[in-house]
């Protein structure tokens, strides 16, 4: 996985594609009210924009937030599937990491998937 996070952590999506303006406080803003969730507590929140061609990560990491941000240039992110009307489902730290590493990009013809390699 391209960020740094531990085996404990916890990976929230947010199912509502988010204007990627949005920057920290907006962020907590949505995890405290609409997901009823303390971000303060080491978990990490993911918020995909409209266009599926940015990502970014919320994270509280001891004395501050992080925010990560991978915005693609071409493709778009292939995004999991929801089980619940939630505002924000849970997700494995696999299946983020192939969101992240999986790029959809569409040619006239077909689409084709780019799998980054994963080097153990």
């Amino acid at each position: 996985m391209i960020f740094n996070f531990t085996a404990t952590t916890r990976f929230y999506f947010f199912r509502e594609p988010v204007d990627m303006r949005k920057g920290i406080h907006s962020l907590y803003h949505l995890v405290k009210t609409l997901g009823k969730m303390d971000a303060l507590n080491g978990n990490a929140y993911v918020f995909v924009g409209r266009t599926r061609k940015s990502i970014k990560v919320l994270r509280w990491q001891k004395e501050g937030f992080v925010l990560y941000n991978k915005k693609l240039e071409l493709g778009c992110y292939t995004l999991p599937q929801q089980v619940d009307n939630a505002p924000f489902f849970e997700v494995e730290s696999i299946i983020l990491d192939q969101i992240v590493n999986s790029i959809k990009l569409k040619s006239n013809s077909n689409e084709l998937r780019l799998k980054a390699m994963i080097t153990a």
